[in-house]
């Protein structure tokens, strides 16, 4: 009997020693946690727009866990600041992967990284999640690690000159000079170059300025658009850019409407720059304050950031917006995993994410095999000084139409090969 029972203990014990050896071979299958890294500007010059998003994807992830995470697994976000540093964001990005072992990279919102972060994650074969920087580099070749949940800026480009078209009533841009001005990192020449080549196209005669990033004003740029009698510019900066060049065309009584990429076109970018220049001021962006959608998914946003003490003016604003969307899209891409959470097995995941609904935070969310870029729908926004919130200009399906999709590579999200 002595006997038997020895046996039976041994013999559990030899189980129990087998399934926790399984357990340490699967990566986050039994251990209780699913490691996302988030590398991005916590002191930089774009802290103003990367913190909400960051601060929208910690609360939706609070939220999670505390309905008992994904399948029991509670994610666990690592946080690194770059400063809005190349080298130092791919210093980070390497850190996240080789010494914290995650499955899943996002953040990386500094478009010069992009060139040397893209090999680190194809060596590592590991999904990176870039909330704001959209690179056409990223997505033509096709990159089968890297992945936009973001409007791209072409398309942003082309609804904002598209805007401009429309509201001046112009079928050509002959005879016609428009001020193009950017931030001085990687994005700003694929910005540049797009919106030329498309100002040329229709017969205008482009105007460029280049705008430090860490910028304080933005007076010469300014004065060589009215020494140049541009029509109206489209600007992409950020959140501090955006004030300094509204600041500047107040200062220097340049009175032409100016539009712009999603990283201006925020309410704090109004709020914080003179009425005489805001009030020509319509940007672009594919991401709405989560109050102004009035669905249940905008109502949680801001409730959610609220029960949990992030600022007042995080919560209604679109950064918080496309941070809360980025994070159902990680946590709807972790819930389609089959088996161990691995890096493999998540980049499985989110391809299989289709038409996912944020309640009218953004479009629809998609990503599959051939397309990594999640939103592919732009519009206007312009802001109500009464109600002091961004406002949207028509529907997303009413400005498809000047969406040229120039970011898609050859046979991926519907650009024919």
């Amino acid at each position: 009997m002595r006997r038997r029972v020895l046996i039976s203990l041994m013999s559990a014990l030899a189980v129990a020693l087998l399934v926790a050896a399984v357990g340490q071979s699967r990566p986050n299958a039994t251990t209780g946690t699913i490691k996302i890294g988030w590398v991005g500007d916590k002191s930089g010059p774009t802290v103003a727009s990367q913190i909400p998003v960051l601060h929208a994807m910690q609360a939706y992830f609070r939220l999670i866990n505390g309905q008992g995470g994904i399948r029991g697994n509670r994610i666990e976000m690592i946080e690194k600041d770059d400063s809005y540093s190349p080298a130092k964001e791919l210093e980070l990005v390497k850190s996240v992967i080789n010494d914290d072992k995650v499955v899943l990279v996002t953040g990386i919102g500094n478009s010069s990284g992009f060139a040397s972060i893209l090999p680190v994650l194809n060596q590592a074969k590991v999904v990176g999640l870039s909330n704001q920087g959209t690179l056409k580099t990223v997505t033509n070749p096709f990159q089968p690690y890297l992945m936009l949940g973001n409007c791209n800026y072409a398309d942003q480009g082309d609804v904002a000159l598209g805007y401009m078209m429309q509201r001046f009533k112009l079928k050509n841009l002959n005879g016609v000079k428009v001020g193009i001005a950017g931030i001085a990192v990687a994005s700003v020449q694929e910005w540049n170059e797009n919106l030329q080549d498309n100002v040329r196209k229709l017969g205008g005669q482009p105007v460029v300025q280049t705008l430090p990033s860490a910028i304080v004003n933005a007076d010469v740029a300014v004065q060589a658009f009215e020494s140049e009698k541009v029509r109206f510019v489209l600007l992409h900066h950020s959140v501090a850019g955006g004030i300094a060049m509204l600041r500047s065309m107040a200062k220097y009584n340049l009175t032409v409407p100016i539009s712009g990429s999603f990283g201006v076109t925020q309410e704090i970018v109004y709020e914080s720059s003179p009425y005489d220049a805001a009030k020509n001021f319509v940007g672009t962006n594919c991401a709405t304050p989560p109050l102004f959608v009035k669905s249940a998914k905008g109502k949680l946003a801001y409730a959610t950031g609220k029960r949990f003490g992030y600022p007042e003016a995080e919560i209604t604003q679109q950064n918080w917006a496309l941070g809360w969307a980025n994070a159902m899209l990680i946590v709807e891409g972790l819930k389609k995993v089959k088996g161990a959470f691995t890096p493999a097995s998540v980049k499985a995941g989110l391809e299989q994410v289709k038409n996912l609904d944020t309640g009218g935070l953004t479009p629809n969310m998609s990503l599959d095999r051939k397309c990594h870029m999640a939103i592919q729908q732009v519009r206007p926004y312009t802001y109500s000084y009464s109600k002091k919130q961004m406002l949207p200009v028509g529907t997303y399906q009413q400005w498809s139409k000047y969406v040229t999709n120039a970011y898609a590579a050859p046979g991926t999200c519907g650009k024919k090969k």
